[in-house]
């Protein structure tokens, strides 16, 4: 899955969460967010691979890609980094708890694909699909590019609806350019992805 498909699905999976709980602020919408992408640090030339070199290289070079990062003790290993950033600086509890929650959605997400994910690494090797075989999506492919677009469509209508979380020190400017860039990024990527099925 697209790194903007594990954003808006994630989100519009986790907005009426946070509205519900009084958790609504920028600070848990950006650990969701973050949390939706950081599975993938185990592939240099993902998103978060790309803007964590070093750290990224090694991980893929001694697990590889879809390998712990994909797994349940993934979730258990990122929380260490987690609990010390909670102890040592200002990052709250809440924050590590709704970025976990990020990284386990990702994690639902990518077992719908149709490779599914490896749950238990290092105890079995065996994929799980969630989906049973019968419910799933190809990376890139038209099935992903819907999943995409209904959930842009739903985050952005929960943004709509709910209003926009508490922003601290952002200026309407910023959010503004914010909104931008991640519907430049959807469009791009939907355009991408159609155009790479009409050359299949």
């Amino acid at each position: 899955m697209k790194y903007t498909t594990h954003l808006t699905t994630s989100l519009s999976v986790c907005l009426p969460v946070l509205v519900t709980t009084g958790n609504f602020t920028m600070g848990n919408v950006a650990a969701v967010a973050l949390g939706s992408l950081l599975p993938d640090i185990d592939e240099p030339r993902s998103w978060i691979g790309r803007r964590t070199r070093g750290i990224s290289d090694l991980i893929h070079m001694y697990f590889g890609h879809r390998g712990i990062t994909h797994s349940l003790l993934g979730v258990i290993l990122a929380m260490i980094p987690i609990l010390l950033l909670v102890l040592l600086t200002s990052f709250s509890l809440t924050n590590g708890s709704y970025l976990i929650l990020g990284y386990f959605l990702y994690l639902i997400e990518d077992s719908f694909s149709k490779k599914g994910i490896k749950w238990l690494l290092p105890l079995s090797d065996k994929s799980f699909q969630s989906g049973f075989n019968v419910i799933y999506y190809s990376y890139n492919s038209i099935a992903e590019d819907i999943i995409l677009l209904l959930s842009a469509f739903i985050m952005f209508f929960e943004f709509y609806l709910y209003g926009m979380p508490s922003f601290g020190d952002w200026t309407l400017i910023d959010i503004v350019n914010v909104m931008i860039s991640l519907i430049e990024k959807i469009i791009s990527s939907l355009i991408n992805g159609f155009m790479e099925q009409m050359n299949v």
